[in-house]
C-alpha cells in the first residue's frame, strides 16, 4: 500500500512538472490573468520524500535521546490470567525492569525519564526492585529523571535512586509510614449469633484470632510490632542511603507525614519543583541539547487487529503461546491465595494459586526438553493445606530433573512458604514477608443465628463423627481432640517438608516455626532464605545452575494466560458462567465501598472463609500490609 501511494505521488509530480515547461511557440508575453495565476503545486517525488524522512531522523538523532517510561495504574506482578486476544494490556514488574535494563545498556541514550501519573502505585517489594534498576542506570552514567505531581512512600522509594526527583511546586511528599492492620470480627459475630469454633497449632500463628478475639493476643501483637518495626527501619535506612541524607531527616519527614513541595526541596528530599510541561526545558538545560523523547521505550510493536475483518479477528482469538525453540528458563507465577483445583476466577477476578493449574505448569516444564531450569515466583499469604502439599510434591518431583529456584516477591507466608521450601535455592526481595509456619482450622457454628431467624435443623447421621462439621453445634472434647490431632499431623508434615530442603540451613525449626513471621533479611539470617534479590537475579541463578550462557536463553511464562478461544472451546467453564460473574461483580461492589485500608483485609478473610467451606485445615497468614 505504501509503495502504490508513493508511485501515485511520483506520477502526479511528473505531470505537474511537465505542465510547467512552456512550448517554444507560446507568446513571450502572457495575458494579465495568466501572470496572476497561481503556479501548479509541485509535489515531492519518492526520492524527495525519503530524503525528507532521513533529514527528520537525523535531526531527531542529533538531539539528546531520552527514554520515556509512563505509569498510570497499579503495577502488576504477573501477566493476566485471561487475555482477550493473547496479548497483555498491562505491563508487569518484570517487563518494566527488562526495559529499564535495556535503557541502562543503550549507549545512544543520554537520560531516562519515569513519569508517574495519577493512579500509579507500587508495592514496597516492587519499589525495591525498580529502585535497584534505576540505580543501575545512574551507575551507567545516565541521568534519571522521575516526576510525579505528588509522591507516596512507594513511588518515592523508586524516585530516591534517581539523579533528579521532580515534583509539582504545589504537590506533596506524603509518607505516613508503614501500616499493618488486622480486623477482628468476634464482636459482630456475637451480635448476629455466629460462634467460631477453631483450633490453632503454633501460638504465634494468629489466623483464628480475628474470629475468636476482639484484640490480638500478646504473641500475635509482638509478631506484628516486630514486623512493622522491621519494615519501617528498612524504609528509613533505604531512603537515607539512596538520598545521602541522615536517618533523622527521613524519620522526621515520615513523622510529619505530609511535606509541601518547597519544604521537601529545602530538606533535600526533592531536587526540582516543576510542572510536567517544564520538564523539557529542565532536561535541555542539563543535557545542553534539544531533547527527543522516545515514548514507550522498549515496548515492541504489537500486531494490530483489524476488527472489521472477521478472519483477522478469528486469528487473534485463536492465538496461542509460541513453542520454545531453544534453551529456556520456565517462569512459574504463584500469586494469590492457594486453593484446591484450578484457582480460576471470573472475567473480573484474578483467581488464586490453583493446585491443579500449578501441577499442570510443572508438568509442562518437565516435559519440555528445551526448559533447562525453573523459577517459581511467589507472592502468597498461603491457603489450603492440601493444595500446598500437592504443589510441594510436584515441585520436588520436577527438582529431581531440573534446577528449581524460588523468587519471593511481597510475601511467602504459611502455605506460600510451604511451596517456597520445595525449591533448591531461595531468593527474596528485601521487603518480603516470610514464615507463618503454623496451622489453623475450624468452623462457624450458626445455631444462635438460626434461632434468631426462626430456623430449625434436624441432623440425620451414621458414624461417630458424621456431624463433625455440622454448623448447628460446637465440637465436644472428643471431637476437638480429633481435630487437634489431625492438625498436629499437618503441622508436623509442614515442618518436615521445610527441613527436607533446608536441613543444614535452618539450625532449629522450632525457632522459625510456631507461626512466627519475619522480614526477608531476618529470615535469611535464620536460614529460611538463601539470598536477598529480585526476580532477575533468581532467573540468572537458575540459568547458571543449568549452565546456560548469559542472555542466550528464552523465558517461558507459566501458567499461560487463557484466551477468548479457550473460553469458547469450553476449557474455562467457570468464566462462561453468568451467575458466577454476577456474584463476583456484587462482591467487588461491596469491597469497593470499603476504605482502602480495610478492602484488602476483608477480601483475604472472605477467601479464608471460603477455604474452610471445603476443608477444615488451612495454612494462611492472618494480616495484610497497607503501604502509602
Amino acid at each position: 500500500m505504501n509503495f502504490l501511494r508513493g508511485f501515485t505521488v511520483s506520477l502526479l509530480a511528473a505531470s505537474f512538472t511537465f505542465a510547467e515547461v512552456a512550448p517554444a511557440t507560446q507568446p513571450t508575453t502572457a495575458p494579465a490573468a495568466a501572470q496572476n495565476a497561481v503556479a501548479p503545486k509541485k509535489y515531492p517525488n519518492v526520492g524527495e520524500l525519503l530524503a525528507m524522512k532521513k533529514a527528520e531522523q537525523e535531526a531527531a538523532q542529533a538531539k539528546a535521546q531520552v527514554a520515556m517510561f509512563e505509569f498510570s495504574s497499579p503495577l502488576v506482578e504477573k501477566p493476566a490470567d485471561f487475555s482477550w486476544f493473547g496479548t497483555d494490556a498491562a505491563p508487569t514488574l518484570r517487563s518494566v525492569i527488562l526495559r529499564l535494563h535495556r535503557a541502562r545498556d543503550d549507549g545512544s541514550l543520554k537520560a531516562v525519564f519515569l513519569n508517574f501519573r495519577i493512579g500509579a502505585t507500587v508495592t514496597l517489594a516492587q519499589a525495591m526492585d525498580l529502585q535497584q534498576a534505576v540505580k543501575e542506570i545512574r551507575e551507567s552514567g545516565k541521568r534519571v529523571y522521575v516526576y510525579a505531581d505528588s509522591f507516596d512512600t512507594g513511588l518515592y522509594l523508586v524516585a530516591s535512586a534517581a539523579s533528579d526527583i521532580c515534583m509539582l511546586e504545589g504537590g506533596e511528599l506524603m509518607m505516613p509510614g508503614v501500616g499493618l492492620e488486622t480486623m477482628f470480627y468476634k464482636g459482630a459475630m456475637d451480635k448476629v449469633g455466629i460462634t467460631p469454633d477453631f483450633v490453632q497449632i503454633g501460638e504465634y500463628k494468629g489466623a483464628e484470632e480475628p474470629y475468636t478475639r476482639t484484640a490480638p493476643s500478646d504473641e500475635l501483637r509482638g509478631e506484628l510490632n516486630k514486623l512493622v518495626a522491621s519494615l519501617f527501619g528498612l524504609t528509613v535506612d533505604n531512603l537515607a542511603a539512596t538520598r545521602g541524607l541522615s536517618r533523622d531527616t527521613i524519620r522526621n519527614a515520615i513523622d510529619q507525614m505530609l511535606l509541601p513541595g518547597p519544604v521537601a526541596k529545602e530538606r533535600g528530599l526533592v531536587d526540582h519543583l516543576v510542572d510536567q510541561d517544564g520538564l523539557r526545558a529542565l532536561m535541555e538545560g542539563h543535557l545542553e541539547n534539544d531533547v527527543h523523547f522516545i515514548e514507550n521505550y522498549g515496548v515492541g510493536n504489537k500486531e494490530a487487529i483489524d476488527f472489521s475483518n472477521v478472519f483477522s479477528l478469528l486469528k487473534a482469538m485463536n492465538k496461542k503461546s509460541e513453542p520454545t525453540r531453544g534453551p529456556t528458563v520456565a517462569l512459574i507465577y504463584a500469586q494469590g491465595t492457594i486453593v484446591d483445583g484450578t484457582g480460576e476466577g471470573s472475567l473480573f477476578d484474578a483467581g488464586g494459586v490453583g493446585s491443579e493449574t500449578m501441577r499442570e505448569a510443572f508438568r509442562t516444564a518437565a516435559g519440555d526438553d528445551n526448559v533447562k531450569a525453573i523459577v517459581i515466583r511467589i507472592d502468597s499469604p498461603g491457603g489450603s493445606a492440601l493444595a500446598s502439599e500437592v504443589m510441594w510434591q510436584a515441585a520436588r518431583r520436577l527438582a529431581k530433573e531440573k534446577p528449581v529456584i524460588i523468587s519471593i516477591g511481597g510475601m511467602a507466608a504459611s502455605g506460600g512458604y510451604y511451596l517456597a521450601s520445595a525449591g533448591d535455592y531461595i531468593f527474596a526481595d528485601p521487603a518480603a514477608i516470610i514464615g507463618s509456619i503454623g496451622v489453623v482450622g475450624g468452623k462457624f457454628v450458626l445455631k444462635d443465628l438460626y434461632d434468631k431467624l426462626g430456623l430449625t435443623t434436624e441432623e440425620f447421621s451414621k458414624g461417630a463423627n458424621a456431624g463433625l462439621y455440622s454448623t448447628s453445634k460446637v465440637w465436644d472434647e472428643k471431637q476437638r481432640s480429633l481435630v487437634r490431632k489431625s492438625m498436629a499431623l499437618v503441622y508436623d508434615q509442614f515442618t518436615d517438608r521445610v527441613m527436607t530442603t533446608r536441613a543444614g540451613k535452618i539450625a532449629d525449626i522450632d525457632q522459625v516455626a510456631r507461626g512466627r513471621i519475619f522480614l526477608a533479611p531476618e529470615a535469611k539470617s535464620l536460614g529460611m532464605v538463601d539470598e536477598l534479590g529480585g526476580l532477575e537475579r533468581a532467573i540468572a541463578h537458575a540459568a547458571s545452575k543449568a549452565s546456560l550462557e548469559s542472555d542466550k536463553y528464552e523465558i517461558l511464562t507459566l501458567p499461560a494466560p487463557k484466551t477468548l478461544a479457550d473460553l469458547i472451546e469450553g476449557s474455562r467453564t467457570e468464566l462462561a458462567s453468568p451467575v458466577r460473574v454476577n456474584v463476583q461483580l456484587s462482591a467487588e461492589s461491596i469491597l469497593l465501598a470499603l476504605p482502602p485500608s480495610a478492602r484488602k483485609h476483608v477480601a483475604q478473610q472472605m477467601q479464608f472463609m471460603r477455604l474452610l467451606e471445603k476443608r477444615a485445615v488451612v495454612l494462611m497468614t492472618p494480616f495484610s500490609i497497607q503501604m502509602r
